[in-house]
């Protein structure tokens, strides 16, 4: 459990990493744009590397906590990192390029399915820690992470619909970066969570 948890934390380490460097390396994708536009670059193949870092690390932390959590909601949202999990591999195979048609259709699917169900599935797994006796005393870092997500969320949507375009606001632009910082935030949080409980 220790070790799955420690692979989760390396790979949400090793997505931040490589996001920062490409706004170096691509600038050209720089805020307007979103985050999965530096597919579209010289160095794509990284972003796309970096989409399965958070796919593996939605994995690995599944595989860590599943048997940590025994309530019913929890369990729906320790499955759910599978499905966030295989979205953030969708986004990471199929680049949002707008002369592929069917990879621009898959990798939008996977971006809604992340944006919007990861927020659900963090407070449900939080929820599953809250209420295992074992873990009672360290759950809330979990909550107040969960609830940025939905912080994010919102600031997101709300920039979307107030800055729409064409053109795309650079508010939007990082308001996109602000809600996958926070998701891999969680995602960090409930994996140092889950290894301090191996202990």
């Amino acid at each position: 459990m220790r070790t799955k948890a420690t692979i989760a934390i390396g790979l949400c380490v090793a997505f931040l990493t490589i996001l920062s460097v490409l706004h170096v390396l691509e600038p050209e994708f720089n805020p307007p744009h979103f985050i999965s536009e530096y597919q579209l670059g010289r160095f794509g193949w990284l972003m796309s590397f970096a989409f399965f870092c958070l796919g593996a690390a939605s994995l690995a932390l599944f595989a860590a906590a599943r048997r940590e959590i025994h309530t019913r909601s929890g369990r729906i949202g320790i499955w759910g990192l599978l499905v966030t999990g295989g979205a953030y591999f969708c986004g990471g195979i199929f680049p949002p390029d707008p002369k592929w048609f069917v990879g621009s259709v898959l990798h939008g699917l996977g971006g809604l399915v992340v944006i919007f169900g990861s927020p659900i599935v963090f407070t449900l797994v939080s929820k599953g820690f809250a209420r295992n006796e074992a873990s009672s005393t360290a759950p809330r870092p979990l909550f107040w992470t969960a609830i940025l997500t939905w912080l994010s969320l919102v600031l997101f949507y709300g920039s979307s619909v107030a800055f729409r375009g064409p053109p795309r606001s650079i508010v939007v632009g990082w308001t996109n970066r602000i809600l996958v910082t926070t998701y891999v935030l969680w995602l960090l949080v409930a994996a140092f969570h889950v290894r301090s409980r191996s202990r």
